[in-house]
């Protein structure tokens, strides 16, 4: 009786959300165009096809000048351009959280083609100063690590960094303000959990490096061994 009854419910939630489907289908993330139910990561195939990919290797992780780096590389989807940038800044500043699902699914499937098993230990997104986080509502970031963290069986180390000063706004700055803006933002809460740790440190973007480098900085001085930056985007060549 219990196995019927369960079955029972499990066939009225999938006529629900079957239902639900129907009156509001699935959209694509980049050019809003309606999916089939059974897409996978949230994206049409013209748009999938049309993304500048970047190629399933860690990329070399590079500052200008002198600076020192604490980043070992990156994995990135796509250039940072068309439909994708565009998709991208919806994302962020246009109360899109749901778009983490197409995003999230992206970044796992990259990693997944470009790490082997057991090379990453833990998860950690970008994190959001408090008071951005208000504003906003959301972390995209945070929404994407989480997803990855389950699409790849691994641990999400949400909240071991933390951002603890509200600075401005990186993409209203210049190169050089970029860098100094953020010393001292981001901090370590719990240095024994990241001790050893190959991590990937989710983001959306990568431009400057300069908020990868000082998240990985903090990272790399609580012990971490690898520190990977997994992005969707980024505005650097090949």
């Amino acid at each position: 009786m219990k196995l019927k009854l369960r079955e029972a419910r499990n066939q009225s939630g999938g006529i629900f959300i079957s239902l639900l489907e129907y009156i509001f289908p699935p959209r694509c993330s980049i050019c809003n165009e309606v999916l089939s139910p059974e897409s996978p990561i949230n994206i049409c195939i013209s748009c999938a096809r049309d993304m500048e990919y970047f190629s399933n290797c860690v990329e070399p992780f590079y500052l200008p000048g002198e600076m020192k780096t604490y980043c070992d590389g990156i994995i990135c989807v796509g250039k940072y351009c068309n439909a994708l940038k565009n998709s991208i800044r919806r994302f962020k500043f246009k109360d899109k959280p749901s778009y983490y699902r197409a995003f999230g699914k992206l970044l796992a499937l990259k990693v997944r083609n470009t790490v082997q098993a057991g090379e990453i230990d833990a998860v950690i997104p970008v994190p959001m100063h408090k008071g951005r986080m208000r504003q906003r509502g959301y972390n995209q970031a945070e929404l994407m690590a989480g997803l990855v963290a389950r699409e790849l069986g691994l641990k999400l180390e949400g909240g071991l960094l933390i951002k603890v000063l509200e600075t401005r706004s990186q993409s209203l700055l210049s190169r050089a303000e970029r860098f100094s803006n953020l010393e001292g933002a981001f901090t370590v809460n719990c240095p024994s959990r990241a001790a050893n740790k190959n991590i990937l440190l989710v983001d959306d973007i990568l431009t400057t490096g300069s908020t990868v480098n000082q998240c990985s900085k903090e990272l790399k001085q609580a012990g971490a061994a690898r520190i990977i930056a997994g992005v969707i985007a980024t505005t650097r060549a090949d």
